[in-house]
């Protein structure tokens, strides 16, 4: 199960999501995006089985954090 997880870059970039898919894609599309690196879907997976518990009271899926 998929209890919400919270990941954050290198670059300042977080993903925080309450939804294992959810997570998934917006690690694939930041990596893409911001990095020009393609992550496969079990990359990204593996990558949030290792993510922190994300608190309840922030849902944000990709985000700036100073």
């Amino acid at each position: 199960m998929f209890a919400g997880k919270a990941l954050r870059c290198e670059c300042g970039y977080e993903v925080r999501a309450y939804d294992e898919d959810d997570f998934v894609e917006a690690v694939r599309r930041h990596a893409s995006e911001a990095h020009g690196i393609a992550f496969s879907v079990e990359l990204a997976r593996e990558l949030a089985r290792g993510a922190t518990e994300a608190s309840s009271d922030d849902e944000v899926i990709g985000k700036e954090r100073q």
